[in-house]
């Protein structure tokens, strides 16, 4: 069978149809059931079901549906030619395969789309690590990142930011709470500033402009003139009381002098005899809000005097105690930013409540919100001040603390459609919100909520430029870190452990540059439109000095990462990127089957089902036949018939790619012997090289294209697909034909789908 009616197969079968109008059981058996009697039954019957097949009853259509991904296989193995197995004697004929593959096919593929058509209901969505991370960074400009120490979300269908999926335990419940009162004090100053304050420095911190060393009472010693000194910051203008020890040994019975400075200035001089217990001294300044320079200045004796050599000043821990009395302090901006207002004798509690509530809310649950909602909220800050007797700047924080954990912040909620409706368009803000977690992985942006609020976002024309405005931001990089890493398996980049006593360049720097490399040359087909299948056969990339000594390209230099031709390079493509070379490689030698299965899996949409359980890994059986090549242990894997049904379409796909050692280097020998990067494919399409069979994949571009479309609606969505989304995705492709395939046509496609703009209800 020709390669490309194989590729475009198991592509559409991904997308198992419940057909509008139903095929007659009647029908379905008299086809179905005398071939599987006559040559499946034996292996996959009532007494043995190998695999977990079992065909020797053949129900009806619904049946066959219901069990979408067994049959699935079932035609992807008729198909290949793969089962019955080779060593079967009486073997069906192409005739009679083709017949059942094609009943089948109508079975699972053919529909209406105009009598099936629904937009599907994603499962309420929780935010995953990075969208909480990114949200709260953008809700209140700080660089903290909590989720950090949240528990690993969940992947479905690929992705970590599938609902149905992203659960909620009571660690993460705890979790929230801490992240929630880790935010405000990185956000808010809560200090009681009608208390004065006291921040202390040990003497071991202290900063000194000559030698120095620390005796055993804490104290912070000079031998001979210089200074000491510490930075401070202060939060508020007023009075500060400068409280430290000091110890002096002067020349003989001598009073030693230094000085107090602030800022560079004399603020006070003092006078000190020989002492072997520090002094106390305390001296009230006045501050300006903001960093202040303290020093403690030693000009020494006569230097000229012997016993001069001798003189030493000793300073101890520093505190700054202050302000005295009330003091208005210098906040920072993003303090101010939050408390909009503070109780007066014209502003009561509960009105400077609302003043601040009002705005935040509406950020923090990404949405209008009510009177009611913002009146719970400000009585809450109320009630802190009043009944627990906290400042205001600390109510204010509990109430934040409040909306960091409120279901409405933590997760994206969407409502249903109204009864006696079956779908429902998305409002302004859940689809500035869909469009925002899709494209950015955050919450929408100031001129996002503008749009939602002028009732125009849904209007198509203001959606695509609101999308495109949002690609070119920078903070579309998410899209590549959070959609494009998951789909191409990057992030398995990092668990990859290559032998150094094999491939001894590799580093966790090299490591650190593989990826960069397929992020950037995926962020710039996106940020210069592209067509997406640049992917495949790209002929420039993205290097800085080692990783372009990595693949032997001249003319690079430095840590930045510039663009660099492949014209006279044997690469193309992400394919023959080393970070997709090394995670599909063991640590000390390449695997062709991971090769060749991730090309399946991720550019065509059809991942192989495991190995069964009593077949051992290509890597332990390796063991066994050390003196063989990759090659020839690959042949000996298949003669295995239940592995041979997958692995005679993985094996040819990866070791095209046997010219590229573990991780990514070009080589033309391995061990000695000529590297062998030749194939056959289904169907009798040879290759010889990694450029030939590149050129084999883009033929079937098609197939690549709805994989990727695929793939994407599943991310932008956060469901996985049904039978249904096989007629989104095929307007999608036909967008993407319509303008050239380049990248702004796929996304737009899948914004301006109605399973994007809508919801439906629960299935």
């Amino acid at each position: 069978m020709p390669l490309s009616r194989f590729l475009r197969a198991l592509c559409c079968l991904l997308l198992l149809p419940r057909p509008s109008v139903m095929a007659q059981s009647s029908d379905l058996s008299q086809t179905l059931a005398p071939f599987f009697q006559q040559h499946c039954v034996d292996c996959h019957g009532e007494d043995e079901q190998m695999g977990g097949v079992a065909l020797h009853m053949v129900g009806t259509q619904d049946q066959i549906l219901a069990e979408r991904d067994l049959w699935v296989r079932v035609v992807k193995m008729v198909q290949l030619g793969a089962m019955p197995p080779e060593e079967i004697e009486e073997r069906p004929s192409t005739a009679d395969s083709e017949t059942v593959v094609a009943a089948l096919q109508d079975a699972l593929l053919q529909f209406d789309c105009s009598k099936v058509a629904r937009p599907g209901h994603p499962t309420i969505r929780r935010l995953n690590r990075a969208e909480y991370n990114n949200t709260v960074r953008d809700l209140f400009g700080v660089s903290v990142t909590p989720a950090d120490d949240f528990p690993s979300d969940d992947v479905g269908d690929g992705f970590d930011n599938i609902g149905g999926v992203l659960s909620v335990s009571p660690l993460l419940l705890e979790k929230y709470l801490a992240a929630a009162e880790q935010v405000t004090a990185e956000v808010l100053d809560t200090t009681d500033y009608s208390i004065p304050q006291e921040k202390a420095t040990d003497a071991n911190r202290l900063k000194s402009t000559t030698d120095a060393y620390e005796d055993r009472q804490g104290l912070r010693f000079l031998k001979q003139a210089g200074q000491l000194s510490l930075k401070q910051t202060v939060p508020a203008t007023g009075k500060y009381d400068v409280i430290f020890a000091a110890a002096a040994m002067p020349p003989r019975d001598e009073e030693l002098e230094f000085e107090l400075r602030v800022d560079g200035e004399t603020e006070r001089v003092f006078a000190l005899r020989h002492r072997q217990q520090p002094k106390r001294f305390k001296r009230r300044i006045e501050l300006s809000a903001g960093q202040h320079q303290l020093a403690f200045e030693f000009y020494g004796p006569d230097e000229d005097a012997e016993e001069a050599k001798q003189a030493r000043l000793g300073i101890g821990r520093v505190a700054l105690r202050g302000p005295m009395g009330k003091s208005q302090p210098d906040y920072p901006e993003k303090h101010l930013n939050v408390v909009l207002a503070r109780p007066t004798k014209q502003l009561s509690p509960t009105a400077a409540a609302q003043k601040v509530v009002a705005p935040l809310l509406r950020r923090v649950f990404r949405r209008p919100v009510t009177e009611d909602e913002i009146n719970r909220f400000a009585q809450l800050t109320v009630r802190l001040t009043k009944a627990d007797g906290m400042t205001w700047e600390r109510a204010v924080a509990g109430t934040i603390q409040a909306m960091l954990v409120s279901p409405d912040f933590l997760f994206r909620v969407e409502r249903n459609p109204a009864p006696g409706e079956t779908v429902r368009m998305l409002d302004e803000f859940e689809l500035a919100s869909r469009l925002s977690y899709f494209l950015w992985s955050t919450m929408p942006d100031e001129e996002l909520f503008r749009v939602a609020e002028s009732g125009q976002l849904s209007e198509p024309s203001v959606l695509v430029a609101q999308l495109r405005r949002m690609i070119a931001d920078d903070r579309s990089v998410a899209l590549v870190d959070n959609f494009a890493a998951q789909w191409l398996n990057l992030r398995l980049l990092e668990e990859s452990r290559p032998d150094r006593g094999v491939f001894d360049s590799f580093s966790g720097g090299l490591r650190d540059d593989m990826l960069k490399e397929t992020s950037a040359v995926i962020r710039h087909i996106m940020q210069e439109d592209l067509p997406v299948d640049t992917l495949l056969s790209g002929d420039f990339t993205f290097v800085n000095e080692r990783l372009a000594r990595h693949y032997g390209l001249s003319g690079v230099s430095g840590d930045q990462f510039v663009r660099v031709s492949l014209a006279d390079s044997p690469r193309r493509g992400v394919l023959m990127h080393a970070s997709v070379l090394t995670l599909t490689s063991y640590p000390r030698r390449t695997s062709p089957v991971q090769r060749g299965k991730w090309i399946l899996e991720n550019l065509f949409g059809d991942a192989p089902p495991a190995p069964p359980p009593d077949v051992p890994e290509l890597e332990d059986a390796a063991e066994n036949t050390a003196e063989l090549s990759v090659r020839e242990q690959m042949a000996a894997h298949r003669t295995n018939p239940v592995c041979a049904s997958c692995h005679q379409v993985m094996d040819p796909l990866g070791l095209g790619l046997e010219n590229f050692d573990g991780i990514g280097r070009w080589r033309t020998e391995e061990h000695g012997r000529p590297v062998d990067a030749s194939g056959e494919l289904p169907g009798g399409i040879m290759f010889s090289g990694p450029q030939e069979l590149v050129e084999i994949l883009l033929s079937r571009r098609d197939d690549f294209l709805r994989t990727l479309t695929e793939k994407m609606l599943v991310y932008a969505t956060g469901r996985g697909l049904k039978y249904y989304d096989r007629c989104t995705v095929d307007q999608c492709l036909e967008h993407l034909k319509q303008n050239e395939n380049r990248f702004s046509a796929l996304v737009e496609s899948i914004v301006l789908s109605d399973a994007f703009l809508r919801r439906g209800l629960p299935e």
